[in-house]
């Protein structure tokens, strides 16, 4: 198996009716997009902000479940929600400034094992390609917990 991985995909753009489709490589996501209803855009479409944070969070859940299956840590069904922050940016527009993840552990396991379970969420945070490629100067990604 190569060390390389490519995945592609496709967007097209009405600017008539201010809204695009954007569909997988593999075809199994098409989904409708248009602008962030706070930026002015449709408020019946996804936007390119909550399709970010869904990235993020699909990954990160992902990532975090093997470390949980490794560390058998007993949360049967993995769950994260997430925040995304948009700032000004100097150079004009906007950027991301900032995400937040919380992970759903039932209370108990937290009170019981918190040391192991901070380990699968720090491991979850190093290996999560997606959250990894959004960390940069002036963006972070911060994970905490909830009891559920």
């Amino acid at each position: 198996m190569s060390d390389e991985h490519r995945y592609t995909a496709s967007a097209a753009w009405d600017p008539a009716e201010r809204s695009g489709s954007l569909e997988s490589g593999s075809r199994l996501l098409v989904v409708p997009f248009g602008g962030a209803p706070s930026l002015g855009g449709r408020d019946d479409r996804t936007n390119p902000e909550e399709l970010l944070l869904g990235a993020v969070l699909t990954c990160f859940v992902q990532t975090w479940a093997i470390f949980l299956a490794k560390l058998r840590l007993p949360i049967d069904s993995p769950r994260v929600d997430g925040a995304l922050d948009l700032e000004a940016d100097p150079a004009g527009g906007y950027r991301v400034s900032r995400i937040d993840l919380v992970a759903h552990v039932p209370a108990a396991l937290l009170a019981e094992r918190e040391a192991d379970v901070a380990k699968t969420l720090s491991l979850a945070e190093k290996y999560c390609i997606v959250s990894k490629a959004v960390k940069g100067e002036g963006r972070e990604v911060h994970v905490t917990t909830r009891p559920a």
